[in-house]
């Protein structure tokens, strides 16, 4: 078993010390750490609420200075080892930090958990560690995330992650988004008062009219930001949701889903001012939130620098109590938004996010993790995902949210490393080059087994073939995504239904010049870096990861490369035919979707 002491005394000698009337998440930890020690040291260590000679205290009721946010403070003295946070969620981090750092415990994934039984470990006496966030509010919707609370608490979210009270609860954060339609509706205002939504003038006659505010991102409209009435029904509205849940620190005033924004005289004029359509957005949001201080002093106003409201205004700065949240839903996703290499982001995107650092007080970042257009393609961008969470915290961010696809297991070869690494970035976003590195090693080495050098090969490849091509969140890497006829009259929604009848089938053309083009070229290599990996895998758990993971290799090797069913013997169609018909059994046992369509609509 492995052996622990603390402040120069075996661990055996300690007791859990708990408070008075414990937190629910100071109780999860001492839970944590008395099972943690048990099966580590063999050691049933006692839960007390009394004071012990030699304790691991849980949790504090004095305010520690040091410690910001849900950080916290893992310190001994002489006798005894003290872990608190200001608070429950801070305590029960400082546990798992505490495991972490002097057990080797790691929670990789739900299925993979790490306790070592071997080893020695000393937590010295007069130790003082502080450990605060990068980020304030850390929320994902990776799979891994969104459908377990042990797996987000391990990752440290905070933010309409699945956590109760037992793993710390979350940040008072209104979750909501594309907020003006419920603000300032349509379906009460519109007929009397057109007045008070989106003027679009058509390209091509030039002429103008009214819509209704909705997220329809094709035919909804916005709201008239330069109409008073407009700001006072809105203000109105924002006031009373925050008198009615007082908790709620985040009141959101935010865009509906589509780029029909006003064009009237009023609006326009400020745009042209401000040289962007976040002219108007700022301006009014300014508006509605100069009137929440009044009332609500310590609640911040969110609105979106989204599509046409991304490029930061000129001239007007957002108050102190608004929270610009910059979306990155056009950016190159393999590369970092501040790369030179990458001149998509660093024209644009690292551009617009550097000077919104000047013109908000309050930063949040969206952030997009996934390749929409095929949950299963590869999609490598393990390298921009730490470079951009230190950039994000350079510019001042202090909200992060990451989107994946929260449904299915799908999302690339390792998911599950992505969810992983995700959550450590958005605690650490300035950790090295070289802790980064160990994260990966660490993770593969747990849950793929003794090949996991071989992954890590074929994680290498897929960067070294990508790395000067651009990929977006939606990227085309299969013709699902252009599953559509292009030489048809224009019928509105025909494109969408389209899409969801999308099955990868046989011998489907590949979509030209597509990003995984490089990766093709060498699809027997990396399939044969997961043969030996398989080879060596010594459990049944290492095996399904293997070969759940290799999936997305089969995806592109059988769909996404090129394959002409009269340049195949009948025994190589025979072959490959059945392959295909065992990847679609495959991913009804992995629980994969295919893209964003077929999920939303389909099902599949």
């Amino acid at each position: 078993m492995k052996k622990i002491s603390i402040c120069g005394r075996d661990i055996a000698d300690f007791t859990l010390v708990l408070p008075t009337i414990p937190e629910p998440a100071e109780k999860t930890a001492a839970e944590f750490l008395k099972r943690v020690i048990m099966t580590s040291c063999g050691v049933n260590l006692p839960i007390s609420d009394k004071a012990a000679d030699h304790g691991i205290f849980i949790g504090s009721r004095e305010t520690d200075p040091d410690i910001k946010w849900d950080g916290f403070r893992i310190r001994t003295d002489e006798n005894s080892l003290y872990l608190h946070g200001n608070i429950a969620r801070g305590t029960l981090y400082a546990a798992y930090d505490f495991a972490e750092k002097y057990i080797g415990y790691r929670y990789f994934a739900d299925d993979c958990e790490v306790i070592p039984t071997e080893g020695e470990a000393e937590v010295p006496a007069n130790l003082d560690i502080v450990d605060n966030p990068g980020f304030s509010a850390r929320r994902t919707t990776c799979h891994q995330h969104t459908t377990s609370a042990e797996m987000s608490a391990h990752s440290r979210l905070n933010d309409c992650a699945p956590v109760g009270e037992k793993y710390g609860g979350v940040e008072p954060v209104n979750g909501a988004c594309h907020t003006f339609d419920s603000l300032c509706p349509s379906g009460i205002y519109f007929d009397e008062h057109p007045e008070y939504f989106s003027y679009v003038i058509d390209e091509d006659t030039g002429e103008g009219r009214r819509i209704r505010c909705s997220n329809d991102t094709n035919e909804g409209g916005q709201l008239c930001l330069s109409h008073p009435d407009v700001i006072r029904i809105v203000t109105e509205n924002v006031l009373k949701q925050l008198r009615e849940n007082p908790d709620i620190k985040i009141a959101e005033v935010s865009q509906c889903d589509n780029t029909n924004y006003c064009q009237c005289e009023r609006c326009a004029a400020i745009d042209e001012e401000e040289g962007s359509q976040a002219g108007t957005m700022i301006r009014f949001v300014n508006a509605v939130a100069e009137a929440v201080e009044k009332e609500f002093p310590d609640v911040l106003v969110r609105t979106f620098a989204y599509t046409y409201s991304r490029k930061p205004p000129k001239i007007t700065k957002a108050r102190h109590n608004v929270i610009v949240r910059y979306c990155t839903i056009e950016a190159c996703s393999r590369h970092a938004l501040n790369d030179p290499n990458c001149p998509t982001n660093a024209d644009v995107y690292g551009k617009e996010m550097a000077e919104w650092g000047k013109m908000a007080h309050q930063i949040s970042v969206w952030n997009y993790i996934t390749n929409w257009c095929s949950f299963n393609a590869p999609f490598p961008i393990l390298t921009s995902l730490r470079d951009n969470a230190r950039f994000f915290a350079d510019c001042g961010t202090i909200h992060f949210f990451a989107e994946c696809n929260p449904s299915d297991n799908a999302g690339g070869v390792y998911p599950q490393l992505k969810a992983y690494l995700i959550g450590r970035l958005l605690w650490d976003p300035y950790m090295s080059e070289e802790e980064y590195e160990r994260h990966i090693c660490e993770f593969l080495r747990a849950y793929y087994g003794k090949g996991w050098e071989e992954i890590r090969r074929y994680i290498e490849l897929e960067h070294k073939v990508t790395a000067d091509r651009e990929m977006k969140c939606f990227e085309r890497a299969d013709i699902g995504a252009a599953f559509f006829s292009t030489d048809v009259v224009f019928i509105p929604g025909l494109r969408d239904f389209l899409r969801i009848q999308y099955v990868p089938t046989a011998y489907q053309p590949a979509y030209p010049g597509n990003y995984l083009t490089g990766l093709c070229g060498h699809i027997d290599e990396a399939l044969a870096m997961f043969e030996r990996a398989y080879a060596l895998a010594e459990t049944d758990e290492e095996r399904f990861h293997i070969r759940r993971s290799r999936a997305s290799l089969d995806y592109t090797d059988l769909f996404v490369k090129s394959r002409i069913k009269g340049n195949l013997t009948a025994e190589e169609q025979k072959e490959y035919e059945a392959r295909v018909a065992q990847f679609h059994e495959d991913i009804k046992t992995y629980n994969f979707r295919l893209n964003v369509w077929t999920n939303n609509f389909a099902g599949r």
